[in-house]
């Protein structure tokens, strides 16, 4: 049988394809495919070794791509406690094959395209749904997530005054300012949840919180907000949206340990709250009006492995053209 290709993180990163702008485009066209009805993904499964109410398990996530993508392939997802400065505490691994054959193509270190994919998802919904002239940002969370985020929103956003960065304890959010200090817009770290989401246009949460943090207090002034992380916002501060978008909801809704699932399963949100999904956007299948402030617009990302298998595939022919990773024997 042929050998597999073996894709270290730095032969991931030597191809490109985690570029954020190279990420969006191959995000966008997984969504396109996805609502077309090409694209399929398998019911998640979750090894919880920490009990459950926690972002801490791993999870096993299949999926297929068709179109010119053309793979099939499993996302395997670890996600550990707090991890040092620079380091993420989510560790995933993406193997892939082809969809014809089942022959296995590559097994890729898929921790940065998991990052990378997360960042090009909000990317979509910034560019889609983020209020006009949008001047304050608010990022919560500075951890493996955080640096993604915010490259989403100087790349969707390029006319934003200022991003506030608020994480607890405040030192990893200082580090992620300084390295984004330099450009058109400012890009500071906030000593408060209050100072960040003061004024802010938008909001994005990327953090692993076990307990709701954000309130509707804190969302006054936010026409946006994007749900990245774990489990963040209050449901009172949910109900104030007018339009709730989401990136999955079938897949999601009786597995996801995010907010706006377990409200869901909890009964306080009914499913015809869910305006429609992303991908609906992205084809053009479904208008949604953008953010302002008198329409307030909540997006959920669950995250799909269609997103990270269509990434992946990009790095592994990439890989193939450049000369880049270690064959092995099957």
């Amino acid at each position: 049988m042929d050998p597999i290709l073996w894709l270290s993180g730095a032969d991931v990163a030597a191809t490109g394809v985690c570029d954020l702008e190279q990420t969006a485009g191959i995000v966008q066209e997984a969504f396109r495919l996805y609502d077309g009805g090409q694209a399929v993904i398998a019911p998640e499964a979750a090894l919880r070794l920490h009990g459950a109410g926690q972002d801490r398990a791993c999870y096993s996530l299949p999926a297929y791509v068709g179109g010119q993508v053309g793979v099939c392939g499993l996302k395997w997802s670890a996600h550990g406690s707090a991890a040092k400065p620079g380091q993420s505490r989510i560790h995933a691994a993406v193997v892939l094959n082809d969809p014809d054959s089942g022959r296995p193509l590559a097994v890729l270190n898929g921790t940065e395209i998991g990052a990378a994919r997360t960042g090009a998802v909000t990317a979509a919904a910034l560019s889609r749904l983020a209020p006009a002239g949008a001047r304050k940002a608010a990022l919560c969370g500075a951890g493996g997530q955080a640096e993604r985020q915010l490259q989403a929103l100087l790349l969707a956003l390029p006319g934003l005054e200022e991003i506030a960065i608020w994480s607890r304890g405040g030192v990893r959010s200082r580090l992620l300012a300084d390295r984004y200090a330099v450009g058109g817009t400012a890009v500071r770290a906030a000593e408060t949840l209050e100072e960040a989401a003061e004024g802010a246009d938008v909001v994005i949460a990327a953090t692993s919180a076990s307990s709701p943090y954000l309130t509707a207090r804190h969302l006054e002034s936010v026409s946006l907000y994007c749900h990245i992380g774990f489990h963040e916002i209050a449901f009172e501060a949910v109900d104030r949206f007018d339009s709730i978008v989401v990136d999955a909801w079938e897949e999601a809704r009786a597995v996801s340990g995010q907010s706006l699932f377990r409200y869901w399963r909890e009964g306080l949100l009914p499913e015809e709250r869910i305006t429609g999904k992303l991908g609906a956007i992205v084809s053009g299948a479904l208008a949604v009006p953008r953010a302002a402030p008198g329409q307030r617009v909540m997006f959920d990302a669950f995250g799909l492995p269609i997103f990270d298998l269509s990434v992946a595939k990009a790095a592994y022919l990439r890989a193939r053209e450049m000369g880049l990773g270690t064959s092995l024997p099957w």
